[in-house]
């Protein structure tokens, strides 16, 4: 007769270093399939506005002033108040309007006459802020995920921005934050709208990339063979 053996202790596999948070943070943004999608809602800001690194750094600001709040206040309106679309709309719609107004004394850090730069698409950040709320209306019902939400969409804007601000000026102006390089690439063309769309269109490519990127690393590290002793992937 055979002797049973007891069953074996399921081994805990030990845990792995965890990530820095901004890494982390950067990770999720570049991984978010529907971030790029929301993004088109703020590309005419980017295509018009975003002709230098000021001004780009001046709109990332801008847009995390008014989103932020915009989407919380939404979701507390539509969520614990139980506001209907058609009264909530006007509510948040005129917070984002005060909120993009009261930027100033944010951005003015920046340069005092970036208002000037920036003209009326500072203040049209409140048109992008409200549909984003809405298009996120019915996919976010805790005010957690409405503030990660809005964190990750300011984030990407920030990381579109200022790519594509930097470049723009770059090739444009001969110059970098208003310093001119020693050895500029001129291309006057980079300041109009049309060289805009360009530009995000090949950041909207270059960031699916990316992703696809992270996303094939990360089903590597899935499928990693473990080791059967101590449950540690195998190198």
């Amino acid at each position: 007769m055979k002797e049973s053996r007891p069953p074996k202790a399921p081994r805990t596999p030990k845990p792995r270093p965890a990530q820095g948070d901004s890494s982390q943070s950067l990770t999720r943004i570049l991984s978010d399939k529907s971030l790029i999608i929301n993004l088109t809602f703020a590309a005419p800001f980017l295509v018009v506005a975003a002709t230098n690194l000021k001004n780009g750094v001046a709109l990332s600001l801008a847009m995390a002033v008014v989103m932020v709040p915009t989407v919380i206040l939404s979701l507390l309106l539509r969520q614990k108040l139980h506001f209907p679309y058609w009264l909530g709309t006007p509510v948040w719609t005129m917070a984002a309007m005060l909120l993009a107004s009261l930027s100033y004394y944010v951005i003015r850090f920046i340069s005092l006459e970036i208002t000037d730069s920036l003209g009326i698409y500072l203040y049209l950040l409140a048109s992008g802020t409200v549909v984003s709320a809405v298009f996120t209306g019915k996919r976010i019902t805790t005010l957690p995920a409405a503030g990660a939400w809005a964190l990750r969409y300011t984030g990407g804007f920030a990381l579109a921005a200022v790519v594509i601000s930097a470049i723009r000026e770059v090739l444009a102006y001969g110059t970098l934050w208003g310093f001119a390089l020693p050895e500029p690439l001129r291309l006057s063309g980079a300041q109009m709208p049309f060289f805009g769309f360009i530009m995000f269109g090949a950041f909207s490519a270059g960031y699916q990339c990316v992703r696809r990127v992270i996303a094939e690393l990360r089903r590597l590290g899935a499928f990693r063979p473990q080791d059967e002793e101590g449950g540690e992937p195998l190198p």
